[in-house]
């Protein structure tokens, strides 16, 4: 679907926490900068990622995240793409794995955490125009032709919440999820 490299996705702004932080101090930031993940460095180095997710779970389970430190909520092994990987090939990551995002890294260097919103969201410019491709493998809407490819994969990102879903359906042309179909 689309052969457009992530690196095409990247904002260069990521926010950075301690894996010694209070899970708390590292959520307000992350909120604070409108974002769902954080890397966790250990130095220089990635020693995980942290999502709003993760803080969640978390605190349903009982833990204190004031003086909880960020490395015992962390994904110490989140899953990697370099800059060059395409658009598709994230996507299928995500769906592969079931998280709902994917650090960039070029060799030990971090660029940025794309999300499925950051994916489902991507558009790719073409040579004659440009055409809009929902890349959750949706409905695609070429511009230069005027057509519609109504098939789509039951197996994306919903387009209601942003989930991960095995059993989307075409809901008044939005690919939705069972949570978001009851709604």
């Amino acid at each position: 679907m689309s052969t457009l490299p992530v690196r095409d996705l990247l904002s260069q702004d990521y926010v950075g926490v301690s894996e010694s932080d209070a899970v708390l101090g590292a959520a307000e930031l992350m909120r604070g900068a409108g974002e769902t993940a954080a890397v966790v460095l250990r130095g220089q180095d990635v020693a995980g990622v942290l999502t709003a997710d993760g803080i969640l779970d978390y605190l349903l389970d009982g833990g204190d995240v004031e003086s909880t430190p960020v490395s015992e909520v962390m994904d110490a092994d989140p899953p990697t793409v370099s800059p060059d990987t395409t658009i598709m090939e994230a996507t299928r990551q995500f769906v592969g794995t079931g998280v709902g995002y994917v650090l960039v890294q070029d060799g030990s260097e971090v660029l940025d955490i794309l999300d499925a919103r950051d994916l489902a969201t991507a558009k790719q410019t073409g040579q004659s125009g440009s055409s809009a491709v929902d890349v959750t493998g949706g409905t695609a809407v070429d511009s230069r032709e005027g057509s519609v490819d109504d098939e789509y994969s039951s197996q994306s990102i919903c387009e209601g919440c942003g989930s991960f879903s095995q059993d989307l359906i075409n809901v008044d042309g939005q690919l939705l999820c069972p949570d978001c179909r009851t709604v």
